[in-house]
């Protein structure tokens, strides 16, 4: 239930969270059967990262009472921490017995690869795709719309695929291999270019990450780097300038900070919407999930049309949404947690060589860069990717050969 929960996305929030549901009960169950099991969520807790995620929650606690509405800013912060404890306990369960770890690898890559396919196979074209992955239900989107928030959960789940791969060798290496093109096939097709963000940022970590690890090929991997993305911006430049010509002059009362083809008008409103009610409660913020209630949310901004409000329900960019919400008593723990656990895992992977830590460093690339363009960090299926993919690894992970860079 875990391997196959998140792939799940491709047919939506109820069946993802429903497998995370059976997944957890069956760790509740062994936590009152396994004392190894209860040994090592223990240990999680005690860990360095733990405290630092700790310092998060008793920060937001202190905005509370701040908050347009207390309770409800309550319920989604403490709705957080209970998505970080329920997938400390599904850690604890597959640390704690490490001969299903093979089983779960080879699910996760199955489902994950079937899943890109039937997706791929329903933005070309092939009809009834939907009713297959979304059980029938009646859906009027384009496949366009209705896989774009699985293209996001196919770009977080290209590093763990590929390390999975590895870890199993053989032809299953390969198998992992051949995710990474699915995915970037179906970021393109629904046109997610939040996700190709993430995606861009998490290659070029690990390209830096192994330029530092493997000196010989640093300069030929910066460069491939540099070269690529250059590459991508060149190649969305063009096509979005050639797609929003007529959009252009439509919005040509709007003041931009970024170029339209960059960033469209929508978001540079909702982010200075955002940041004006940061600047008006700089400490404390307006309250957890509350900028969609606050004077001027949902109002239309000139010169759009008239469904693009102001603020929808979120500002689409998890920064700002964190610092306008809880301030900077919110915002500042987080980043310094997040400095943190980037930092640690960095420094194993070039200390010890573990490609655990590299695919979990690319992880938190390309999930935190990519929740700067898109949906709300509050959002419960879009945490759950990441937590639920970050503990895969971890409750996991091998220890890896030394880099050749460590072993001189």
């Amino acid at each position: 239930m875990t391997a196959i929960a998140v792939p799940l996305r491709v047919s939506g929030v109820a069946l993802e969270q429903g497998a995370l549901g059976l997944a957890l009960l069956g760790a509740l169950l062994l936590w009152a059967m396994s004392t190894d099991m209860r040994l090592h969520v223990k240990q999680g807790l005690l860990t360095p990262q733990a405290k630092v995620i700790s310092i998060i929650f008793v920060a937001w606690l202190t905005t509370i009472p701040f908050s347009f509405d207390p309770a409800g800013s309550f319920e989604i912060g403490a709705r957080s921490g209970l998505f970080i404890l329920a997938c400390l306990l599904l850690w604890g369960a597959l640390k704690a017995d490490p001969s299903v770890h093979r089983l779960l690898w080879k699910t996760l890559i199955v489902s994950s690869i079937a899943f890109a396919v039937l997706a791929l196979m329903s933005l070309n074209g092939v009809t009834g795709i939907i009713d297959i992955v979304k059980g029938g239900s009646v859906i009027t989107e384009r496949p366009r719309i209705v896989f774009k928030a699985f293209a996001a959960v196919a770009m977080c789940l290209i590093p763990v695929i590929a390390w999975a791969g590895r870890n199993l060798d053989g032809q299953w290496r390969w198998w992992g291999y051949s995710f990474a093109p699915l995915a970037l096939a179906v970021m393109v097709q629904t046109h997610n270019r939040s996700a190709l963000v993430g995606f861009l940022a998490m290659t070029l970590i690990g390209v830096i990450m192994l330029a530092f690890a493997y000196r010989k090929h640093a300069k030929a991997l910066l460069a491939t780097a540099m070269a690529g993305t250059l590459g991508i911006v060149a190649w969305v430049a063009t096509r979005e300038i050639q797609l929003n010509v007529k959009t252009d002059v439509a919005n040509s009362q709007l003041t931009t900070y970024l170029p339209y083809w960059l960033l469209d008008p929508h978001r540079q409103h909702i982010w200075k919407f955002s940041f004006n009610r940061f600047l008006e409660a700089p400490w404390f913020g307006n309250g957890i999930d509350q900028l969609n209630r606050l004077p001027g949310a949902k109002m239309p901004a000139p010169g759009l049309e008239s469904s693009a409000a102001l603020v929808p329900s979120h500002p689409h960019n998890w920064a700002v949404e964190i610092l306008a919400e809880t301030g900077l008593i919110g915002f500042v723990p987080v980043i310094l947690a997040l400095a943190f656990i980037a930092w640690k895992l960095a420094r194993d992977y070039l200390k010890t060589g573990n490609e655990a830590s590299l695919a979990l460093l690319t992880l938190m690339a390309g999930f935190w860069c990519s929740a700067l363009f898109n949906f709300s960090i509050w959002a419960a299926w879009w945490q759950l990717t990441f937590y639920v993919l970050f503990a895969i690894i971890s409750a996991t992970k091998l220890a890896s050969q030394p880099t050749p860079s460590i072993q001189n």
